[in-house]
């Protein structure tokens, strides 16, 4: 699967903008408070990078493949949690380019497909919490074959 060269464009100035904000991340990563403000205010790019097909992983929950309905996009890892890592790694790594960046949003950005019903529970149940999306799937019965395959990958 390819990625369209405007969308190409727009990772690109992601990256930049983040690069940018790396020294206020590493100036409020050890307040709790502070992090999450900021995790959360930035995380819309994210969701304007992962709307693409590339960004799906075509993982489905058991749930969704027995109803036969239409599913719904689930970032396995909440947007506002994935943004904590990626940035973490970009402090590791400041000369990131976009290719290993495309890696990091594949990986802890991507989405998968649920039922309705499922991503009403897990939003319930991880909203305003320090739980991962899918960390949960299992106390609450969503099976995702794959999953823990596609997050390991690298």
């Amino acid at each position: 699967m390819k990625i369209s060269e405007k969308k190409i464009i727009q990772i690109e100035e992601t990256l930049k903008d983040f690069k940018y904000l790396i020294p206020r991340f590493k100036e409020i990563k050890d307040n709790p408070i502070l992090l999450k403000m900021f995790c959360s205010r930035n995380r819309n790019p994210l969701y304007d990078i992962t709307g693409i097909s590339y960004f799906k992983t075509g993982l489905v929950s058991e749930g969704l493949i027995k109803s036969g309905g239409k599913g719904v996009d689930d970032h396995y890892i909440q947007r506002t949690f994935s943004m904590k890592i990626i940035f973490n790694l970009l402090c590791e790594n400041p000369n990131m380019g976009v290719d290993e960046f495309i890696l990091l949003i594949k990986k802890y950005s991507s989405t998968i497909s649920i039922t309705k019903d499922e991503h009403k529970k897990i939003t319930l149940l991880t909203r305003n919490t320090n739980e991962i999306n899918y960390h949960v799937y299992d106390k609450i019965g969503i099976l995702v074959p794959g999953l823990l395959e596609h997050i390991n990958f690298k």
